[in-house]
C-alpha cells in the first residue's frame, strides 16, 4: 500500500462523491439542523454512506472518521477522514463553493488528500512526495497541473482570506490589524480559501472554528504546494479547532500579528 495507490483510490472516491452530490445539488435536499446548529442534507448523508461503503470494500481494516457518522475503528494504522460536503450552508442555498474532502492518514500523518468541487468544475489533490495538483472534475485520466504557493513575502502585498467573521474576528486580538496590513482581503471561507493559497492566488487564509474533517485533506495539498497549515502557535495539527494557512513566507509574521503583534510592513489598501 503506497502513497500513490492511496491517492489513486482517494481520486476514485472523489469521482463517486461528485456523482452522488451533483444528483442533489439545487434539488430536494431534505435539510435539517443538527444539535450544534449546523445544517445537514440528504447529500451529506448519501455521500458519506457511499464513500464508507467503498472504503470498507477495498480496505476493511482501515478506520474511518466522517462528519456525519463519526469514527469507525480499524485494525490498522490507516484512517480515512471524510467531509462529504464542506460548505453545506452554501450548498443549501445553491452556491457553487462546496466540496467533498477526502484524506487518508497513515500512522498519524496525512499522506494524501483530495478536495473535489464539482459545481466549480475543479479539484485539488496531493500525495506526500508526489506534489500538489489542480484539475477538472470528471477528467478520466485524473490529470492536472502542478500547483505552488506564491512567493509574496510582505503583508502589504498579500491577499488575506478568512472564514465566518463572528468566529474568526473574535478568536484573535490582531485579526483586524492583520486585515488592515494586507494588500487585499476577502471572506471566502471553507475549503476554497485554502486551495487558493495552495495555488498561489492568495497568501493567507484563516479559520476560527473548524473540525478535523474540514482541513485534513487540505494539509497535504498545502504542504506539497510549499505552504503551511498550523494552529496559531505554529503547530501543524488538524485538532486545534482553528487553523492558519499561508504560503510559508508570511507564516510567522501572520501568527505574530494575529496574536497582537505589529506588522513589519506598511498598511495595504
Amino acid at each position: 500500500m503506497t502513497t500513490s495507490s492511496l491517492l489513486a483510490f482517494a481520486l476514485e472516491l472523489a469521482d463517486e462523491a461528485d456523482r452522488v452530490s451533483m444528483g442533489f445539488y439545487r434539488g430536494e435536499l431534505g435539510t435539517e439542523a443538527k444539535a450544534d446548529g449546523s445544517l445537514v442534507t440528504l447529500a451529506d448523508k448519501a455521500v458519506e454512506a457511499r464513500l464508507r461503503e467503498l472504503i470498507v470494500a477495498r480496505y476493511p481494516e482501515h478506520a474511518i472518521l466522517g462528519e456525519e457518522q463519526g469514527h469507525t475503528p480499524g485494525a490498522s494504522g490507516t484512517r480515512w477522514i471524510i467531509d462529504p460536503i464542506d460548505g453545506t450552508h452554501g450548498f443549501t442555498r445553491g452556491l457553487p463553493v462546496w466540496a467533498s474532502l477526502i484524506a487518508v492518514e497513515v500512522d498519524g500523518r496525512i499522506e494524501a488528500g483530495v478536495a473535489s468541487a464539482p459545481a466549480l468544475g475543479t479539484r485539488w489533490w496531493a500525495g506526500r512526495g508526489l506534489g500538489a495538483y489542480r484539475g477538472a472534475t470528471g477528467a478520466r485520466s485524473h490529470a492536472g497541473e502542478r500547483i505552488h504557493v506564491s512567493p509574496v513575502a510582505r503583508l502589504d502585498a498579500a491577499q488575506v482570506l478568512y472564514g465566518a467573521w463572528r468566529y474568526t474576528a473574535d478568536r484573535w486580538p490582531g485579526f483586524t490589524g492583520l486585515l488592515r496590513s494586507a494588500w487585499r482581503t476577502r471572506g471566502y471561507g471553507d475549503f476554497w480559501q485554502h486551495c487558493l493559497v495552495a495555488e498561489g492566488a492568495a497568501e493567507v487564509a484563516l479559520e476560527g472554528d473548524i473540525s478535523p474533517w474540514d482541513i485534513a485533506a487540505l494539509v497535504v495539498i498545502l504542504e506539497e504546494a510549499g505552504g503551511r497549515l498550523t494552529d496559531d502557535r505554529g503547530v501543524p495539527t488538524i485538532d486545534a479547532g482553528h487553523c492558519v494557512t499561508s504560503n510559508g513566507a508570511l507564516h510567522e509574521e501572520t501568527l505574530r500579528v494575529l496574536l497582537g503583534g505589529a506588522a513589519t510592513t506598511g498598511a495595504g489598501w
